[in-house]
């Protein structure tokens, strides 16, 4: 019987012991803190659980994160009987294996039986050192320090993941991979043995090099297992009739240029589950691939491909190449974030802005005619004027000038803001220099960012960035409303319309055939294709063009990129979505004068028929027809106040805009128009004076030789017959309306004064500098 007096010293002092202990681990740990966990390396695969590709971690290791659930729990079982039997019972540190090791290494005065415990490894892969009796002790201390901080199955998964298993790889994943191009799961138990083996003696065993050690080695240990009952009779027969010889190969590269710009966003990710759907990837790139051979001929090498899923905004294709390691077309840029002038393919937004602000529909009337904008004559892509347009008809025959016009009125800068506001932000740095000419392609842009914005026009106007990783349905980001679904809903109506210059050959209406919106553009110079789309189900971008910036002749958006779109969503898209988008509720139908296209009025006898929407669109009544008091012979009309008791008929005249009536009259079109005002009347005539079309307002001018001149031209109506100029108060010259006027001005801040011989006048102002 142990006196109580003695035992109370015993626990006192063991007590005082024990606190010591852990005040004296604490205080080491503060000094020594566990060592960084090593880098995994990043593995990422496809919306479906699909391999695209693997990156070295960063120390240059294959280490890929093996979770225990991904092996079979025979294995895990038999790992654990190997290594550590009571890995799920010890604090890191196994005091019995330890004396036994001690005892047995002391009997035979040299190491034949070791205490590692599975937490002991992993501190000393952490730690490399020599195998001393201190080096021990540190490895015990850091197995406490790791599972004070760790779970179990944490560390079972650093230690999978960790283990050498031959060169630069480690852990069960990467052999499985590198070894076997297969997924652990998807072994056998010889070669899941074979995984657990070798990290005893990595060089010896490796094999790829060591593959006849190998399997005596696995010869020799399964008869213990199978003994031991862990192994089936037919598992030994696999033991013994599978080779253990391998040959070691490169990972699999899908979407390498799309993995990159993952490895770049989830630098310290051991996995992403990414957007993209391999089979789509792999669709894109054959039809790229195909489409692009002839062009290659043509000297045209490069090519380009982003798509977007409509309802999660994911991406889900992205070939920012054809092939990845051509050099000698760049096969290494990504040309679906490079910054590209986009030709026409801002056009739908700038009338999304402007139906935005009720000015346009479909079917509202554009001036299409000579335009010097800002300092450079604005031209459609063939040359050719129409004068008169409707604004459906103009996007799909992708017309210049009544873009540039509308430009004008609508503001650059607004214009540009709007753009940003759906996804476009690579004109907030471009902003200081745009001008007119962006909405031709005068800025630039990326693939990216126009695919991502079309996308808003099958979401009703909702933008949502687009995402380059899978999320679950019930987290899906919510997106801003940019533009109203009415307005998305007429501009999709404009871009599906199979009346245009521009559609494919391929392109087929049929029932199997899916509906799609799309818009091409073309370059200045020929640099750039571009053919961006849309279904029901997805958005779809193509580029085509070199990404050197060479220019070709034969690029052209309707050529080079539109099949291929065509292809793409052909074969991605369900063919019964025949519709896009659904009318909104507040998209009506009404009738409008098919000489202006705004709401008709007792004069026009004429109508057509016009989508438009009942909160946002302007009510404007047409103003083309116009009634005038003509006198009977019919050589001058009256107004109110000279018509006294002259004798008059009443006959409506179409009024259109100075521009439109010079216009016609040089491309020789007759027009009837009202005859000259009572030259007897002395009232002063109303209205605007003439539209001085050159030079630009509030524009500066760069004059760089004595011969260079300034032109002053303006129109008029068909009653002006002269125009009369002033620059700074000073008289110039009187002309024929209409004809250009050329002057040397100094240099200088200038007025420019046009009158028309009915006393109305416009005016200018404008810099002149001289760089001679």
């Amino acid at each position: 019987m142990v006196p109580p007096i003695l035992l109370k010293t015993f626990v006192r002092r063991l007590s005082i012991g024990i606190l010591l202990c852990v005040i004296l681990f604490i205080m080491f740990s503060i000094l020594f803190p566990l060592p960084p966990m090593k880098p995994y390396s990043l593995i990422i695969d496809d919306r479906h659980g699909q391999f695209l590709q693997a990156f070295l971690a960063r120390d240059g290791v294959w280490r890929i994160r093996t979770s225990p659930d991904e092996i079979p729990e025979k294995l895990k079982n038999i790992l654990i009987q190997k290594e550590d039997r009571f890995f799920y019972y010890h604090p890191g540190v196994n005091p019995v294996s330890i004396v036994r090791a001690l005892i047995q290494n002391g009997r035979a005065r040299k190491r034949v039986s070791g205490a590692s415990t599975i937490t002991m490894q992993i501190a000393r892969m952490l730690e490399p050192k020599k195998r001393t009796y201190l080096n021990k002790l540190v490895e015990i201390f850091r197995a406490l320090q790791l599972e004070i901080r760790y779970s179990k199955r944490e560390l079972l998964e650093m230690y999978l993941s960790m283990i050498p298993l031959g060169s630069n790889i480690e852990g069960l994943k990467s052999a499985s991979l590198l070894y076997y191009q297969s997924p652990l799961e998807r072994l056998n138990v010889a070669q899941l043995f074979d995984l657990i083996l070798i990290p005893n003696d990595p060089n010896n065993l490796q094999p790829d090099k060591k593959s006849e050690e190998l399997l005596r080695e696995r010869k020799q240990k399964a008869l213990e297992w199978i003994a031991n009952g862990l192994y089936s009779q037919q598992d030994s027969i696999v033991l013994w009739n599978t080779g253990a010889g391998v040959c070691r190969t490169q990972l699999p590269k899908y979407a390498q240029q799309f993995c990159l710009r993952i490895k770049n966003q989830y630098r310290d990710e051991s996995i992403v589950h990414s957007s993209l759907d391999l089979k789509i990837q792999k669709c894109a790139e054959v039809l790229l691939s195909n489409h692009l051979r002839p062009w290659k001929l043509k000297g045209v090498n490069n090519g380009a491909v982003l798509i977007i899923d409509n309802r999660t905004k994911e991406i889900v294709a992205y070939v920012g190449t054809e092939k990845f390691d051509d050099d000698a077309s760049q096969g290494q840029v990504d040309a679906v974030k490079a910054l590209r002038s986009p030709g026409s393919t801002l056009k739908p937004f700038l009338y999304a802005a402007q139906m935005e602000k009720g000015e346009l529909t479909p079917k509202t009337r554009l001036l299409d005619t000579p335009y010097d904008a800002e300092g450079f004559l604005a031209e459609n892509y063939d040359g050719t004027y129409s004068g008169l347009v409707y604004a459906d008809e103009a996007l799909r025959r992708s017309l210049n000038v009544p873009m540039i016009r509308m430009l004008k009125g609508s503001g650059v800068s607004e214009f540009a803001d709007f753009l940003c506001s759906i996804g476009i932000t690579s004109l907030k740095a471009q902003k200081h220099k745009l001008g007119l000419s962006m909405i031709v392609g005068g800025c630039g842009v990326t693939l990216e960012e126009l695919t991502a914005a079309y996308s808003a026009f099958p979401a009703g106007g909702i933008f949502t960035p687009p995402t380059f990783v899978k999320h679950d349905t019930s987290t899906l980001q919510k997106g801003v409303k940019v533009f109203s679904s009415s307005t998305a809903f007429m501009i999709t109506d404009i871009l599906s319309g199979l009346n245009r210059p521009d559609l494919p050959n391929n392109f087929e209406s049929s029932m199997n055939l899916p509906t799609v919106a799309f818009k091409t553009g073309t370059s200045y110079g020929r640099r750039d294709a571009w053919a961006i789309g849309y279904t029901a189900e997805y958005t779809a971008g193509v580029w085509v063009g070199n990404v050197n910036q060479k220019g070709n002749p034969e690029i052209v958006g309707s050529k080079a990129a539109a099949p291929l779109l065509i292809d793409i969503l052909n074969s991605i898209s369900s063919g019964h979505q025949k519709v896009i988008l659904p009318a909104p509720s507040d998209i009506a139908i009404r009738e409008v004068c098919a000489k202006s296209g705004l709401a008709p009025t007792q004069y026009c006898d004429h109508r057509i028929i016009d989508y438009y929407s009942q909160t946002q669109t302007l009510h404007h009544d047409c103003d083309i027809d116009k009634e005038y008091l003509v006198s009977m012979d019919g050589k001058k009309y009256f107004c109110p106040s000279c018509l006294g008791d002259n004798k008059y008929r009443i006959v409506t005249f179409e009024e259109y805009p100075p521009e439109l009536l010079s216009f016609w009259e040089t491309i020789g079109q007759k027009h009837a128009v009202a005859p000259p005002h009572n030259p007897e009347c002395s009232r002063l005539f109303a209205g605007d004076g003439p539209t001085i079309t050159s030079p630009s307002n509030e524009m500066t001018y760069y004059i760089a030789s004595k011969k260079q001149k300034l032109v002053l031209q303006a129109c008029s109506g068909l009653d002006v017959t002269e125009h009369i100029w002033y620059m700074d108060n000073r008289y110039l010259k009187r002309n024929r309306a209409g004809e250009k006027l050329f002057i040397t001005p100094r240099e200088g801040d200038h007025v420019v004064i046009c009158l028309d011989d009915k006393g109305r006048m416009s005016k200018v102002k404008l810099t002149v500098k001289y760089i001679m």
